[in-house]
């Protein structure tokens, strides 16, 4: 196949980022997810007097309803136990636990904030308590107060795994890295053998622009589980980045293998770009797409592709699509009339560069080729007013079309 000119639109996305850690994950912020999630309380502890018969059976039977993903059931359960004994703590915990697996987590804040107001917990149940409190509240997007309930939680429990692990990701979502990195490296001096704090871990690094150390990490977290797929993925990332584009294909082709999805095609393809394989790349990027429908990316990378390989009428619909997906994608308006340019389609191409400045006020390539239409369409005026603005954004083409065509302006 030809040799083409291949642009590839790139997004930094991390697998996997964190999980706030058990077994039961909470659906959190984007990009990263809260892992390890709400816990379950099963203890008792002891009251002054002793517990009521009836009221232990029902609340036994919350539990085994909650063990069993019946949730529903298991509210009912705990509603009884609290009919007979109010101050039942480990119930409202234990009917919190199931309301957030029903995603009702107004409600079940309320249960954990009237468990503690009791101050009936034991050690355990109080800074599993906080944790999971501080769960619900970043799934209401209340990251402050998620915070305080971590804070807490690792105060009275200072080996609490979790706890830090989850913090840190609230750390890097307030740009707290150097915060976020020690975290991190408490939970992996807590769990050595925790490939997902290696992962995690890697992708703090990352962020720092430190890729050779979250190497490293990733390179740890799949010696740790080699069935891995977030770090293969990660791993990928950070060799694309480096430019080791034959080690990048074989992390994503692992990932693909552990588990396909679309953005691992879409990164796949990217890297067969790379090493001019173009036809594997239009296969993966239409493979994302069959798997993805609305992903902006593939159809954006696959336009650009098409464009490259002189299919200009499918190219222009792959990057109308982008732009049905993602309206304010200045990439595929940019791209789009590139291709409507090839088609001699002038009132289409300079709608279309308009449309990429005005998402993207600094546009200096799109200012540059629409200076370039309007001159060739007859607004001197406006095509070198366009090329002026290219040039202030610092497109050397541009001054240079300018001392050819603009002379009156052809001071840089």
């Amino acid at each position: 196949m030809k040799k083409v000119n291949i642009v590839i639109v790139f997004f930094m996305v991390f697998n996997s980022g964190f999980t706030f850690s058990s077994n039961n994950s909470i659906p959190a912020l984007p990009l990263m997810s809260f892992g390890s999630g709400i816990h379950s309380t099963t203890s008792f502890t002891n009251p002054v007097a002793p517990p009521d018969s009836t009221m232990m059976a029902y609340y036994a039977m919350g539990l085994s309803k909650n063990n069993s993903a019946e949730y529903v059931e298991a509210i009912s359960w705990f509603n009884k136990a609290l009919k007979i004994d109010s101050t039942f703590a480990l119930a409202y915990l234990n009917r919190a636990f199931a309301k957030n697996k029903l995603l009702d987590y107004k409600s079940a804040l309320r249960d954990y904030d009237h468990a503690l107001k009791l101050k009936k917990l034991s050690w355990e149940e109080s800074y599993e308590a906080y944790f999971n409190r501080g769960l619900t509240l970043a799934a209401l997007e209340n990251l402050k107060a998620a915070m305080a309930n971590f804070n807490v939680a690792i105060r009275l429990n200072p080996r609490y795994a979790d706890a830090y692990y989850n913090r840190s990701i609230l750390r890097g979502l307030d740009g707290d890295y150097a915060g976020e990195l020690d975290d991190i490296n408490k939970v992996i001096s807590l769990r050595p053998d925790d490939p997902k704090a290696y992962n995690s871990r890697g992708i703090v690094k990352s962020l720092l622009g430190k890729d050779k150390d979250a190497l490293e990490d990733y390179n740890q977290a799949i010696a740790l589980d080699k069935e891995y797929a977030d770090a293969f993925f990660n791993r990928g990332m950070v060799n694309y980045d480096l430019k080791d584009y034959r080690t990048s294909l074989s992390d994503f082709s692992k990932a693909i293998q552990l588990k396909p999805d679309a953005e691992t095609y879409l990164r796949r393809g990217n890297a067969k770009c790379r090493l001019n394989d173009f036809r594997g790349a239009f296969d993966d990027y239409s493979q994302a797409l069959k798997i993805q429908p609305n992903n902006y990316a593939a159809y954006l990378n696959r336009g650009k592709l098409k464009y490259d390989l002189k299919d200009y009428k499918s190219a222009i619909e792959d990057l109308s699509k982008s732009i049905e997906m993602k309206s304010d994608c200045s990439q595929a308006y940019f791209e789009r009339a590139m291709a409507k340019n090839k088609l001699e389609d002038r009132k289409g191409e300079i709608d279309d560069y308009s449309l990429a400045i005005e998402f993207k006020p600094d546009f200096e390539m799109a200012y540059y080729h629409r200076g370039i239409a309007k001159f060739e369409t007859g607004d001197k005026f406006g095509g070198c007013d366009d090329l002026n603005k290219a040039v202030q954004y610092g497109c050397d083409e541009a001054y240079n079309y300018m001392l050819q065509h603009c002379s009156i302006r052809g001071s840089k």
